[in-house]
């Protein structure tokens, strides 16, 4: 049974399983790369699913204004959209993991030109990694070949996919640049969780409210603790930290300093009061 239906046809309708697929890209792709109507990526998927690159363009626009992460822009979407993509996203904030490995696994298979079967998580995590290779190849050095869906080798792979959404998230938010130095070498720039990965449930774990994009030095000293950022958004720096003059110099200089407010998504109270609570050094 062909799930795709008449896909060749004009104007043909999107399925549930095609829809997914776009999902599974767009969780790949950067802000640049989905707003680029001739990304190589979105010809490759269009080549799959044997539809136009703007067909394919088109539906990430929709996916984009059902994002929870982008919403808050009033983004508008473009006209044809269907009743799945608020659907997957709102299976997404449900289930996570398990609704993100179905999408990729989708996108794998209508890549390769392969008719996807029903129950995907059947199959082998190299199925996803052949053909996701040019965005998650650093994501895949751990497990054998072999192993299947459902291993820690699947976790690690999930996780950086979420993270690197995250991260794509914060980078657009925050305009390329540190929130508190300005900072706007990207490979320096790390998505900070203000609520620990480990510590969150779901959506948390990629929930822009729950983020600060900080250079590399001081998103170390909020992950353990030596500074943190109050509900006025102002930062404040744990007396555990001698006052040294390098200390001034890298630490003590941002003491009551506002970090720099994202576009979209400000920082939580509830996840800042977590991170008061929980990860702030106070004595």
């Amino acid at each position: 049974m062909d799930i795709r239906g008449d896909t060749g046809a004009r104007g043909a309708k999107w399925s549930y399983e095609e829809t997914l697929a776009a999902f599974g890209l767009y969780m790949l792709l950067n802000r640049r790369q989905r707003n680029n109507k001739s990304a190589p990526e979105i010809a490759r998927l269009s080549e799959g699913l044997h539809r136009t690159s703007g067909a394919v363009y088109m539906k990430l626009m929709n996916l984009r204004t059902y994002d929870p992460n982008e919403h808050a822009q009033g983004i508008a979407g473009l006209r044809h959209g269907s009743q799945y993509e608020p659907r997957i996203w709102e299976e997404y904030l449900a289930q996570n993991d398990s609704l993100l490995a179905t999408a990729l696994h989708y996108y794998a298979e209508f890549l390769k030109g392969t008719q996807p079967i029903l129950e995907p998580r059947t199959q082998t995590l190299s199925i996803v990694e052949d053909v996701t290779s040019t965005f998650i190849a650093e994501f895949t050095s751990h497990g054998t070949q072999s192993q299947p869906l459902g291993s820690e080798r699947e976790t690690i792979t999930l996780t950086r996919v979420n993270q690197n959404y995250f991260r794509n998230s914060l980078v657009a938010n925050y305009n390329d640049s540190c929130c508190l130095t300005g900072i706007s070498l990207e490979p320096l720039l790390v998505a900070s969780h203000i609520k620990p990965w480990k510590d969150s449930t779901g959506f948390e774990k990629t929930n822009a409210a729950n983020g600060l994009l900080l250079n590399a030095f001081h998103d170390k000293a909020f992950d353990r603790g030596y500074m943190t950022v109050d509900d006025d958004y102002r930062v404040r720096i744990s007396r555990q930290v001698p006052h040294t003059d390098v200390n001034e110099k890298w630490l003590y200089q941002f003491e009551g300093q506002h970090i720099v407010m994202p576009k979209v998504n400000p920082p939580s109270h509830e996840f800042l009061e977590y991170h008061h609570k929980h990860v702030f050094l106070t004595s």
